[in-house]
């Protein structure tokens, strides 16, 4: 009797184990990864300053960034925004190396502000090297750090043909 349950047992393990690996996500599935080069492109801002959006920091239309985005007055409060400001000489369209939209690291020493940020807007033309950080006027509306730094991470993809 014990040598059937056995029997019964381990037939029954031979069909179920491999009908449960196949019903997995992506069983069978080969994901070929294709090799990828990173750089990273790093900047020093001689200054790095506090704005909010009013029009006595900004223009007549202080919601509306350089790049054209709407600003959140709720997710700015929350903390779930963190756009910045770069001055016209690093930015491409004016001979610089980042754009509108680039995800920059910052690092300036400081725990409140280090971390990930999104360029998305422009500072007026007088200002070079320098860097303005976007926070709800409830939150904070001065600061003042200098020799900050700020890293872009560049991946590029390596195809057949060479790096794309």
């Amino acid at each position: 009797m014990k040598k059937v349950i056995a029997i019964v047992f381990a037939t029954g393990l031979f069909f179920m184990i491999p009908g449960y690996f196949a019903s997995q996500p992506d069983a069978g599935t080969l994901v070929i990864v294709e090799p990828e080069l990173i750089s990273y492109e790093t900047f020093t801002l001689d200054t790095l300053t506090v704005y909010n959006p009013t029009e006595d920091q900004c223009d007549a239309d202080p919601f509306i960034t350089a790049s054209n985005k709407k600003i959140n007055l709720d997710k700015l409060h929350r903390g779930s925004i963190r756009w910045m400001a770069i001055s016209r000489n690093m930015l491409n369209r004016w001979g610089g190396q980042l754009q509108y939209g680039d995800t920059v690291e910052l690092h300036a020493g400081d725990d409140a502000i280090d971390g990930v940020w999104i360029i998305q807007d422009t500072m007026n033309k007088r200002y070079k090297n320098r860097g303005d950080l976007l926070f709800h006027s409830r939150l904070k509306s001065f600061g003042l750090w200098t020799n900050v730094t700020l890293t872009k991470r560049k991946v590029y993809t390596i195809a057949e043909e060479g790096i794309s």
